[in-house]
């Protein structure tokens, strides 16, 4: 019975070790939820539902274990330090091993780098699927070759450690493998370091090492599950030891305390909404292993769980889950929200006028203008224009002096894929055709506002410097010319490219072509419009600096680590100041309006948030909204208002007619641009959408109310956040569990949800 007491104190080992790393990650969420102004649970808690939610890892890491540690160490044989004693005694095997080890090792460390590099290829070109095969099977492949080649050199090696092995200790398995071990570290290390996050740069092709170094990829939970195994095996060598009984004790009382907090934490994580919130943002291990334990637990196989905070309220129906699409007024609740949304047919319902408005100007432009629509990537609200102290956008500053000014804008979602189509489509993500790709494909079926606009007659031309819209993804549906010859070489997602004045370079050529800007008129003899659209990148991280910068260092104010995102912004800005320069001095500048805006903001430790794509809080969806219509007087609009109403707008500026009632959710923002006063606007809900995809979870929310209004926050199943944004801008005192408060929210999410078309990821019409 040896071998059970050892399988025994092996798992008992892995389960000490996840105590501690419950331990490390419960300080981890506590410091975390305390860093973004929120209570944390007591360390107690957070430390029992840690430790249930790793235990099931630990004990497939220490069942794993031990098979291993008996076939390598089996009882009455060697160990493995006596091999490798036995090895190095013998001259003749010492000397193949020194030799054979360190080739082996750069064969696979060789194979491996090449491998990479070409599936970063696959990627860039939009290939993900096929970018893990292939992968596997190049990996395969290189490490054949490169084996075979260690294979041929390993004879002249071999022949050369003999002579040194008389006069060297250094021809010795240990030392050779050793060496080559800490060398392929260091090449790692200086990959992660002098490579960005998209793989490119670095020395020697090492910088592909630098996506490691990408906040999603976390791998401190590959970390925590070695230090887990390596605490199993030493367990299972107490099985020789003096205190076999007492290791036994203690290992049992470990076991039996995890698996209590485990079965404990399958039902009190859906009581404890901050716990799982905790563990599903701060901890590395623990999220994880919260994953494992939903998919095994979920019992109809929707991809949802009831235990465990999975929040499926309904786990024997697989229509019944977080993420289904809830039919309005069927009594049943599909979403598992709480409530069943009510029947209301309305396409975007408004809340009562906070008092009687006086009639105002009418929404059409005395003449139509031609448009040039300006996004920028991961750009924040709070600009120069709207009082940062800091000099990062003098340019984007001088247009919005005489410009309508949104001073309460917001992006339809926190990242590009989920905004930008949204805008142009004119309806809600969740209501557009759409895959499940993280670079989302819009399908066909959608119409975008380029196509309507075509209809009438407008030139429609695109240029982009990132390449995901060099994809097929949809985007270039309505226009007659797409450039994205200002895609840096190279490119991928997340990199250091510059790109701003090669976006520059490129707008410039094509408001340089007569084609563009002055085309033939219409058959009525009234002048054809063009309509552009340009998106820069740069302001999205990775973050590199720029010659001729201000040292924003220097300047008091702004966040800590944002300095050199503001000195992103200013070169931006420096290159759209070139493209408005260019607009001013053509005969056509006076016809044109510019609309300039961002598909998202970005998060400096807001709410322990350090990126963007994951969360609505008001950094992320917040976003700078400038519109100049150049014969409209400049104004500030400080009444809430939403991207929805981007497509309106530009419909309305080139003189497109309406689109028929129900398939725009939003309305033209030139009512707001021509008023004289907020007075006489409505208020207008603002509805936040981001569902589901491969790297987020489902969020949504709701702005409500006389402006900045009331903000309710969805998070899945009945997980809510609600604030009063006039009381408290930074979204920290959370009010959810004040029915009085809450309840008029939810009834608003509710019905403006009733009027929407969702659909469902795949749907094609």
């Amino acid at each position: 019975m040896r071998w059970v007491r050892r399988v025994f104190l092996t798992i008992s080992g892995a389960a000490f070790a996840a105590l501690f790393v419950a331990m490390l990650e419960s300080i981890t969420i506590g410091r975390a939820l305390s860093a973004a102004d929120q209570r944390p649970p007591g360390i107690f808690t957070l430390l029992g539902s840690a430790a249930g939610v790793i235990f099931p890892v630990a004990m497939i890491v220490g069942l794993a274990v031990a098979p291993l540690a008996m076939l390598v160490e089996p009882e009455g044989s060697t160990t493995i330090v006596q091999d490798i004693a036995a090895i190095r005694g013998q001259r003749a095997r010492r000397l193949r091993a020194a030799a054979l080890t360190p080739l082996l090792g750069l064969a696979i460390f060789v194979a491996t780098v090449g491998a990479a590099h070409f599936g970063r290829a696959l990627m860039v070109a939009k290939r993900p699927v096929e970018s893990g095969l292939s992968m596997g099977i190049l990996t395969v492949g290189l490490s054949l070759v490169m084996t075979a080649v260690a294979l041929a050199i390993l004879p002249t090696l071999w022949r050369l450690l003999a002579r040194l092995a008389n006069v060297s200790r250094y021809a010795d398995p240990l030392v050779t493998g050793s060496t080559v071990a800490a060398l392929a570290l260091l090449l790692i290390v200086i990959g992660v370091r002098t490579g960005d996050t998209g793989g490119t740069g670095g020395v020697a092709g090492v910088g592909i090492f630098g996506v490691l170094a990408r906040p999603e990829l976390d791998l401190l939970p590959v970390v925590h599950a070695l230090g887990i195994a390596a605490s199993a095996y030493l367990g299972g060598t107490l099985s020789r030891g003096r205190f076999v009984r007492e290791a036994s004790i203690a290992g049992g009382v470990a076991v039996l305390l995890l698996f209590f907090l485990c079965v404990r934490s399958s039902s009190s994580l859906g009581r404890e909404p901050d716990v799982v919130v905790g563990l599903e943002r701060h901890a590395s291990l623990g999220r994880v292993s919260l994953g494992i334990l939903r998919r095994a637990t979920d019992r109809d196989g929707d991809g949802h769980s009831a235990s465990f905070g999975g929040a499926d309220c309904n786990d024997n129906d697989r229509s019944i889950n977080p993420e289904a699409i809830d039919i309005p007024g069927n009594g049943i609740d599909e979403d598992c929200s709480g409530e069943d949304t009510p029947h209301v047919v309305v396409a975007q319902p408004d809340p009562p006028p906070v008092k009687d408005p006086t009639p105002a100007e009418p929404a059409k432009p005395r003449r139509t203008f031609n448009v040039i629509l300006v996004t920028v990537d991961t750009l924040r609200y709070d600009l120069g224009f709207a009082g940062y102290n800091k000099p990062v956008s003098a340019n984007i500053d001088a247009l919005a002096a005489k410009s309508a000014v949104f001073e309460r804008a917001y992006s339809l979602s926190s990242y590009t894929a989920k905004s930008l189509g949204p805008l142009h489509i004119g309806r809600y993500p969740s209501e557009a055709l759409r895959d499940g790709d993280h670079f989302t494909t819009y399908y066909p079926a959608n119409t975008f506002v380029a196509e309507r606009i075509h209809e009438i007659g407008t030139r429609n031309v695109g240029g982009h410097c990132h390449y995901y819209f060099m994809w097929n993804t949809g985007y270039a549906q309505g226009f007659d010319v797409w450039d994205t010859s200002a895609i840096a070489p190279g490119m991928a997602d997340n990199d250091s490219s510059i790109t701003s004045e090669r976006m520059s370079d490129l707008a410039i050529k094509l408001l340089s072509r007569p084609e563009n800007v002055t085309p033939p008129p219409l058959p009525s003899g009234e002048p054809r419009r063009f309509f552009m659209w340009f998106h820069y990148f740069d302001p999205h991280a990775q973050y590199v600096r720029h010659a001729g910068a201000p040292d924003f260092r220097a300047i008091p104010g702004g966040q800590p680590g944002r300095w050199i995102y503001d000195e992103e912004v200013w070169f931006t800005d420096k290159h759209i100041g070139r493209v408005l320069d260019h607009v001013a001095s053509q005969p056509w500048g006076a016809d044109t309006a510019i609309i300039i805006t961002a598909d998202h903001g970005e998060a400096f430790g807001d709410h322990g948030v350090r990126t963007h794509g994951h969360e609505l809080y008001e950094p992320l969806v917040r976003v700078p909204l400038v519109m100049y219509v150049p014969d409209a007087k400049p104004r500030r609009v400080g009444i809430k208002r939403s991207h929805i109403d981007l497509a309106p707008t530009i419909m309305d500026l080139v003189g497109a007619p309406p689109a028929p009632p129900g398939e725009l959710r939003g309305k033209t923002l030139l009512t707001d641009v021509y008023a004289a006063s907020d007075e006489t606007l409505e208020e207008r809900d603002v509805y936040l959408d981001m569902p589901q995809g491969p790297m987020n979870d489902m969020r949504r929310g709701i702005l409500t109310g006389k402006t900045p209004g009331m903000k309710l926050l969805h998070f899945g199943g009945k997980r809510y956040q609600l604030y009063d944004l006039a009381a408290d801008p930074g979204e920290t005192n959370d009010l959810s569990e004040d029915p009085e408060k809450f309840k008029p929210v939810m009834d608003r999410l509710q019905q403006l949800r009733a009027g929407l078309a969702e659909v469902a990821i795949g749907a094609r019409k």
